[in-house]
């Protein structure tokens, strides 16, 4: 019988005395039985043999005490608790009926283990009950899965302590990444209705000519915009100021005209290169809840790719600012023409003057926008979006006004239509 077999009946039984024998390995194990035994009693016996019970004599060990030494001879041996097996070790010491004799056990697998509670691979009995093994398999799962979130994220005491850096925001992370973002609204309207559409014939002859003739397009179209920006120089002399490429396009389908084949009517290509700073400072009087959150300044292209005589371009110069108080944003974008009007739309800064004014409202869950542009031929945008889940909205827009396109900058286009939004978009 070995050491871990004998150790549940000395819990069980009242304490008895203890014996020993080396064995025949030159002594390195120890043989121990427990009394009554023959070879070890040294009492009275009875009529038929067996050693009677009796008192430890002065200076003889009593039952505790070799309790308490078999429980620290079990803990430490090779044969009995194990690192290998805590679980195994701690059901066995809590077994020792004496309260000293238990704690130095405990005592003694915890020195022996020498590893962090969860550290160590278990592996149960298989004799122990399967609702202990879930019990133990939880508790390990918590612990191992709460270790690697203590280490890697900062305490709320850390992140809000004095001279402590500011958190990095995920639109941080993607310009530090040089990540794809949306720049201005990502949408798509399948519908959409405009009550003057434009049949306004060049003088010139043109093989697209004939779609543009009278009463050849539909006044029902769909719209759409796709709108990106990519950070190519993040963080530019240790500033939130990053060099950009920007890309913006707008799309004018005729989805509905199938007499015609459904043609794109016209489709606006729109690339820019410049700076874009984002300072977050607060302006204004000490009280002031206004943040300048964004400046721009960028070369920026417009065509429509287009042969003559329905090409329309111009190169720009422009700056933009964005300020934000609570829900209300405000944004002004100026423009000044790089070189000479083009040849192909030579008064088109008279359509479109030198800048627009924009201001956007988060009023609960619904979003409304406004745009307004020119004095001398008043151009208005009115948005509204609901969202739809996380990344998406409903969205309604309304234009009247010039400049909704490069083929109609001098012509007033008065549409509404109905779709969908990305979020993210301005």
């Amino acid at each position: 019988m070995t050491v871990a077999e004998m150790m549940p009946a000395a819990a069980t039984h009242a304490p008895l005395a203890w014996c020993g024998r080396r064995s025949n390995d030159a002594g390195s194990r120890v043989s121990l039985r427990r009394h009554p035994d023959p070879r070890c009693a040294t009492g009275p016996r009875n009529a038929g043999g067996d050693a009677m019970p009796r008192l430890a004599r002065p200076g003889e060990s009593s039952g505790f005490v070799w309790a308490l030494g078999l429980s620290l001879v079990l803990c430490l041996s090779t044969g009995g608790v194990r690192a290998a097996d805590p679980v195994l070790g701690l059901a066995r010491c809590a077994g020792i009926a004496a309260d000293a004799a238990r704690l130095a056990c405990f005592d003694a697998l915890a020195t022996r283990s020498g590893a962090a509670p969860g550290a160590a691979q278990v592996q149960p009995p298989a004799d122990r009950p399967a609702e202990t093994d879930s019990a133990l398999a939880v508790a390990g799962t918590a612990q191992r899965s709460a270790a690697p979130r203590a280490a890697s994220a900062p305490s709320a005491a850390a992140a809000d302590a004095p001279g402590a850096a500011p958190t990095e925001t995920a639109e941080q992370a993607q310009r530090r990444a040089l990540g794809i973002l949306p720049y201005r609204k990502n949408y798509v309207l399948p519908v959409t209705y405009n009550a003057n559409v434009n049949n306004n014939l060049p003088e010139e002859p043109s093989f697209e000519l004939p779609l543009f003739g009278e009463d050849a397009l539909d006044d029902l179209e769909m719209k759409f915009q796709i709108s990106f920006e990519v950070p190519l120089w993040t963080d530019i002399l240790k500033q939130p100021l990053d060099l950009y490429f920007g890309y913006t396009q707008l799309a004018f389908f005729q989805a509905y005209n199938a007499e015609y084949s459904s043609p794109f009517r016209e489709t606006n290509y729109e690339p820019e290169m410049g700076l874009h700073w984002l300072p977050g400072w607060r302006i204004g009087t000490a009280g002031s809840n206004w943040r300048l959150a964004s400046v721009r300044v960028a070369a920026n292209h417009q065509s429509n790719g287009r042969a003559e005589p329905l090409s329309r371009s111009w190169n720009r110069l422009t700056a933009e600012a964005t300020v934000e108080r609570g829900d209300l944003t405000l944004g002004l974008r100026l423009w000044s023409l790089l070189g000479a009007n083009p040849p192909d739309n030579p008064n088109i800064d008279d359509y479109l003057g030198y800048g627009e004014v924009r201001a956007g409202y988060d009023l609960g869950r619904h979003r409304l926008g406004l745009m307004l542009r020119s004095v001398e031929h008043p151009t208005v945008q009115l948005d509204w979006s609901y969202p739809l889940s996380d990344r998406v909205r409903v969205y309604a827009q309304y234009f009247n006004g010039y400049g909704e396109s490069l083929l109609d900058y001098d012509h007033s286009v008065n549409r509404i239509g109905a779709g969908f939004l990305l979020e993210d978009g301005r």
